[in-house]
C-alpha cells in the first residue's frame, strides 16, 4: 500500500513537473543590452496625452521628450501575453511566476529609475507552450499607490482615476523558450508615459455651481 501511494505521487510529481517545463520561457522588462526604454509619469501639464517613443538615452535613440518623472518604487508593471494582439487585449492576468514588479530606485538599488531592473524576469507563458512563435506581449505600469493597487483589474475599476499607461503591443522576434532553448526578450519595449483623468477642480466645480444657479434664474 505504501509502495503504491509512494508511485501515486512520484507520478503525480512528475507529471506536474512536466506540466511547468512544457510551458514557454520568456524573459522581461524594459532595460537589457539589446534595449533601453525607461517608463515615465504623468505630465503634470498634459496629464491625459498618451506618449510613446525613446529618448535620445534610450536603445535604440529617439527624438521623444517627456515632463513626467521616472517610475520608482511606488509604481508597478506586469506582462501579459497572448497568441495574437487581441488575447492580449482580453488579458488582464500576468503569469503566475515572475509575472509583477515594481520599478527601481535608483538611490537604493543603483539600477536606473524607470527600469525593471537590468536583465529583466524569467517567466513563463501560462497556456503557451515552448516553441510556440508568433507569440504577441504588452507592458503595463500603474501607480502602485503605495502597495494597495496590485493588478490591472484594479485599475481598470477606477475608470483613469489610477495613473497607468501601456506599451504597444509587440511580438517576440522569436519562439517561446523550452529546455535548452534561450528564452526570448521583451526588448522591443519603448519608453511611454503614464496617463490619468484628474478629478475636478474646485474651481470647475465652483463654475459648473455658477453656471447651474443663473440657468436657475432665467427660468
Amino acid at each position: 500500500m505504501k509502495t503504491t501511494l509512494a508511485l501515486a505521487v512520484l507520478l503525480f510529481g512528475s507529471v506536474a513537473f512536466s506540466d511547468l517545463c512544457a510551458q514557454g520561457q520568456f524573459q522581461w522588462g524594459n532595460v537589457f543590452t539589446t534595449g533601453r526604454a525607461p517608463i515615465y509619469g504623468v505630465d503634470p501639464n498634459n496629464p491625459t496625452q498618451t506618449r510613446t517613443g525613446n529618448t535620445l538615452s534610450g536603445l535604440p535613440t529617439g527624438t521623444q521628450t517627456y515632463a513626467g518623472t521616472l517610475l520608482g518604487t511606488s509604481y508597478s508593471a506586469a506582462i501579459y501575453v497572448g497568441r495574437t494582439a487581441a488575447e492580449v487585449m482580453a488579458n488582464n492576468t500576468p503569469p503566475q511566476v515572475n509575472g509583477m514588479a515594481n520599478f527601481r530606485n535608483s538611490t537604493v538599488t543603483g539600477l536606473p529609475t524607470g527600469s525593471l531592473g537590468t536583465g529583466g524576469f524569467t517567466a513563463a507563458a501560462d497556456g503557451i507552450p515552448g516553441g510556440a512563435v508568433g507569440v504577441n506581449y504588452q507592458l503595463r505600469a500603474w501607480d502602485n499607490q503605495n502597495g494597495t493597487v496590485t493588478s490591472w483589474t484594479q485599475v481598470m475599476a477606477a475608470g483613469g482615476l489610477i495613473a497607468a499607461g501601456t506599451s504597444e503591443i509587440l511580438v517576440f522576434g522569436a519562439a517561446l523558450g523550452s529546455g535548452t532553448a534561450s528564452p526570448p526578450l521583451t526588448d522591443g519595449i519603448r519608453s511611454f508615459q503614464l496617463t490619468v483623468v484628474p478629478e475636478p477642480s474646485l474651481i470647475a466645480l465652483g463654475a459648473l455651481g455658477l453656471g447651474a444657479l443663473l440657468l436657475r434664474r432665467r427660468k
